[in-house]
């Protein structure tokens, strides 16, 4: 059978050819390495296709980045306008009212002048600390388009058309804890500041 001292094995290896081994073995090596050039090859192409498109949406999220900058810069920029009328005409109502010795200002002249009891009303009003001219024309522009004078204004129509005199005092809510002030026509704020804890407070309702 076998001579003397030789290995079993090397017949087993040596009938098959070393040149035909590996392929015999492995018949589908080629084929793998051609579907996984191909695979790799798809890959790459999805992978430059998402590239650009996230390079397409950071550039519109730029943009769109430049536009909310621009929109809030103007936005600023008006309140920064109307703050500075405001406090203008503000100051321009308290100059004129007090060089003038008049209770009409320049943007009183086409109302009626305030009766004996609706001065008294402004004179409590315009010394309340509840009351902001610059932030009441600021806060109601038909106010300024009337060319009405704040103060009187609010005196006038405060209750009526549940205007607040500041961010201090909520009229709403005075009208609802006293509903005797709508029904009787009475201006909320002077209402308040006749009584004790309107002389006291330091807004209303009353910060707890």
């Amino acid at each position: 059978m076998y001579g003397a001292h030789q290995d079993p094995t090397d017949f087993a290896i040596g009938s098959v050819p070393r040149s035909r081994g590996l392929e015999e073995l492995n018949p589908r090596g080629v084929v793998d390495s051609n579907e996984h050039d191909r695979l790799m090859a798809m890959l790459a192409a999805e992978l430059r296709s998402s590239r650009a498109e996230l390079a397409a949406l950071q550039r519109l999220h730029e943009k769109a980045e430049e536009r909310v900058a621009r929109a809030r810069k103007a936005k600023n920029k008006a309140e920064r306008v109307a703050d500075g009328l405001a406090a203008a005409l503000a100051l321009r109502l308290r100059v004129d009212g007090e060089r003038r010795g008049r209770m009409r200002s320049l943007l009183s002249r086409n109302e009626s002048p305030p009766s004996p009891q609706e001065q008294q009303q402004l004179e409590l009003v315009r010394g309340s600390r509840f009351f902001d001219a610059e932030w009441y024309l600021k806060k109601y522009e038909d106010v300024v388009r009337a060319g009405e004078e704040p103060g009187l204004h609010f005196v006038r129509y405060g209750t009526e058309r549940v205007r607040d005199p500041g961010p201090s005092f909520d009229t709403v809510r005075y009208l609802e804890d006293h509903p005797e002030v709508a029904r009787d026509d009475i201006n909320a704020l002077v209402h308040f500041m006749l009584t004790e804890a309107g002389r006291e407070a330091e807004s209303y309702p009353p910060e707890v």
